[in-house]
């Protein structure tokens, strides 16, 4: 009886601490997603030093966690530290291996790093994972790949694919253009940008790029429109001030010759 009742106790013991230890799990795992949170906001504002030490905070909390590695990889990519993105990706996904948005920011990487085959695997893999929410982003990595490549058909059948996913995916829309006018197909490039721009109007990429074409393809008054609209969707920016270079250099090539 007394062995029995020693059972029971134990029983109840063991039943106590890990129910106790479960729920330190889960009190450690919690503090550990606010870290990764506040690490992630923090590198969206441009303070780099102190989101990446939340995140490697949220690590020594949880280092078998793939979405925390996920982040890792992530700002280590953005900071140009290509080789501890790639441990992180590849930690993320020896943790998680069906997890197709870590696959596709570690083709990002191979991308960056200019080893296109294991890219061009690794977007494969993402895009036809049947879990994976956003395919389209995938199927646009790939056809940019092949775009750099130059194997301009193969980009815009993947850029096409990523259409079919999200029609309203400007990205795809504009790279598919820059594919045609490398191709010469020049109406099947305006008719692309002019998608891009209708599923992003307030977006300056896709009206420089037609704005350039309409140059190259010597439609003057049409050019002008559209970096006009470049300037103003990104006055002090970048693309604003090609745009406006472009413009004033098409304003002079128009003044009568004295």
């Amino acid at each position: 009886m007394k062995k029995k009742k020693w059972l029971v106790y134990w029983a109840v013991v063991l039943c106590l601490t890990l129910s106790a230890c479960a729920q330190d799990r889960g009190v450690v795992l919690k503090k550990a997603r606010a870290k990764e949170d506040l690490g992630n906001s923090l590198l969206m504002d441009g303070r780099i030093e102190e989101g990446l030490k939340e995140l490697l905070e949220a690590e020594k909390l949880a280092p078998d966690d793939p979405e925390i590695q996920n982040s890792l990889g992530l700002a280590y990519r953005d900071l140009g530290k290509l080789d501890q993105a790639i441990d992180h990706f590849k930690k993320a996904l020896s943790l998680k291996p069906d997890y197709p948005e870590v696959a596709n920011n570690l083709g990002t990487v191979y991308l960056l790093n200019k080893d296109y085959d294991k890219a061009i695997k690794l977007f494969k893999k993402a895009a036809e994972t049947v879990t994976y929410r956003t395919p389209y982003i995938a199927y646009t990595n790939l056809g940019y790949v092949y775009h750099i490549k130059g194997q301009y058909e193969t980009a815009i059948r993947y850029y096409q694919k990523a259409i079919e996913r999200f029609p309203g995916y400007s990205v795809a829309h504009d790279n598919m253009g820059l594919a045609y006018e490398r191709l010469k197909k020049w109406d099947e490039a305006v008719e692309s940008y002019k998608k891009a721009i209708q599923f992003a109007p307030g977006t300056p990429v896709p009206h420089l790029h037609l704005g350039k074409l309409y140059l190259t393809l010597k439609l003057k008054k049409e050019a002008a429109q559209e970096l006009l609209k470049t300037i103003r969707a990104d006055r002090n920016g970048p693309y604003g001030k090609e745009a406006e270079r472009l413009l004033e250099r098409l304003k002079l090539d128009q003044q009568p010759s004295s």
